[in-house]
């Protein structure tokens, strides 16, 4: 879990994605840039220059150029200073920041603060720079299971070790549904209430089944095959199912399990594993029927109220 992000490692990955080039000299570079939370309502990750509500990454466009052109060094100065000493990381300069600001640049340097420049325009720049550091700094935790689209719903897939994950997905993605990861799961808090799931490593396009081995999904079933990252929306967890453990099961479904991910409650159904049991449709189902519930059907309630209905209606008779 990252909630911080260096500058220097900011400049490492950012560089060629934000166009960046050292304005300054290479100072401050352990200084940190943090995830803005809200415990302090007066933080801003990255933002336009904003004397009120100052940012961690502060980004120098055409208008706050010509604002600070309006001031004297002393002023600049003195205005950079009470920068310094509030939440401020990092200055980046727009390809439209035309106006020199040398003496801020200068200041900045003895006050180890690293000033960058970009390449891109105001608007792209604040843009890409959120973006990128939204990923960057975003909580993030890495889950045992596949993770699996099925009828537009990201499903992650968990159980014991040999219950038979990677063939459950194996099937589903023979039947047109994609896969996103196998084995080891990264998830991620990308918006309030929603979670992100994607493949930590390099390719998502290998999967690895008992007894037949690593197959490569792509050149099996093609890209349409694959997605690189989705939403999670409900989590099937598989257990063996036996003699002991048989009355543990809903049989209405009316009774919704769910389990936490980065502070998220995640739906989450049962699924049990037996011989003879058709689990590749028994999924498709769960995710059809969850799809529903989120359109505001509940097929549990619906037939509870039908049952009610009736007995309502006998009981006059």
């Amino acid at each position: 879990m990252s909630t911080t992000l260096t500058i220097r490692e900011f400049h490492q990955r950012f560089q060629k994605r934000l166009k960046l080039s050292f304005a300054s000299g290479q100072v401050g570079l352990d200084r940190e840039i943090q995830l803005e939370s809200g415990e302090n309502i007066g933080y801003v990750t990255v933002d336009y220059l904003n004397i009120i509500r100052p940012s961690s990454v502060i980004i120098i466009g055409l208008q706050e150029a010509k604002f600070l052109k309006t001031k004297n060094p002393e002023q600049q100065h003195e205005l950079f200073r009470k920068l310094c000493q509030q939440s401020l990381s990092t200055i980046i300069l727009s390809r439209e920041a035309t106006t020199s600001l040398d003496s801020i640049i200068k200041y900045c340097t003895s006050a180890s603060i690293a000033v960058f420049k970009s390449e891109l325009d105001d608007n792209s720049l604040l843009r890409n720079s959120r973006y990128f550091l939204n990923q960057a700094l975003t909580q993030t935790t890495t889950k045992h299971g596949v993770f699996i689209e099925v009828h537009s719903i990201g499903t992650f897939i968990i159980g014991e070790s040999g219950v038979g994950k990677s063939e459950l997905a194996l099937s589903l993605i023979s039947r047109g549904h994609r896969l996103i990861a196998d084995d080891i799961v990264e998830f991620s808090s990308m918006a309030p209430g929603a979670i992100d799931g994607i493949h930590p490593g390099l390719s998502n396009e290998f999967i690895e089944v008992r007894g037949v081995g690593v197959l490569n999904i792509r050149a099996m079933f093609g890209s349409n095959a694959l997605r690189r990252n989705k939403t999670l929306r409900l989590i099937v967890n598989m257990i063996p199912f036996t003699m002991k453990n048989s009355h543990q099961f809903d049989r209405l479904g009316n009774m919704q399990k769910t389990r936490s991910i980065l502070g998220v409650d995640i739906p989450e159904m049962t699924l049990p594993v037996a011989p003879g049991r058709n689990l590749t449709t028994l999924v498709e189902a769960a995710a059809l029927n969850h799809l529903m519930n989120i359109n505001g059907y509940n097929a549990a309630e619906d037939f509870i109220e039908r049952q009610r209905l009736a007995i309502l209606a006998n009981s006059k008779d």
